[in-house]
């Protein structure tokens, strides 16, 4: 292979897609899952936990964390997702509330009033961001 078709691979079909062998889009892995999808659901799975190994492995280079945000794509907008990395840093004492959980796309607190860490959905607005970046670009 070449050393594009290498890049290729590892940046558009790995990952998600290439563990679940149907997307990389969460909410077609989600609804996968909740229909039965193994595959789906084992992506699903790898996923979370290694987001929440990193979330574990920040918190201890920071010596603690006080919030925890989940944003953009799967972050704002995967419940299923958000769920599922809850089970790998719960042991921070993020508390996360199931009813609040399923909230889409909204800034909310995820985590009850007792947490040791706040839990949070943070949307996101990426459009925003590049025309603001754009602007800072152009105006050198």
């Amino acid at each position: 292979m070449s050393a594009e078709e290498v890049i290729d691979i590892c940046n558009k079909r790995s990952g998600v897609l290439g563990l679940s062998g149907l997307s990389s889009d969460f909410r077609d892995l989600a609804e996968a899952a909740a229909d039965g999808n193994e595959m789906a659901q084992t992506a699903l799975e790898a996923y979370a936990y290694r987001v929440g190994k990193y979330i574990g492995a920040y918190a201890a280079a920071m010596n603690g964390v006080d919030v925890i945000a989940f944003t953009a794509g799967a972050g704002e907008n995967n419940a299923e997702v958000r769920k599922l990395i809850g089970q790998y840093i719960g042991f921070l004492g993020t508390n996360i509330d199931e009813e609040k959980n399923k909230v889409r796309g909204e800034e909310i607190i995820l985590s009850d009033e007792g947490a040791k860490v706040v839990t949070m959905v943070v949307p996101t607005n990426e459009e925003l961001a590049i025309a603001r970046e754009t602007v800072r670009l152009t105006e050198k």
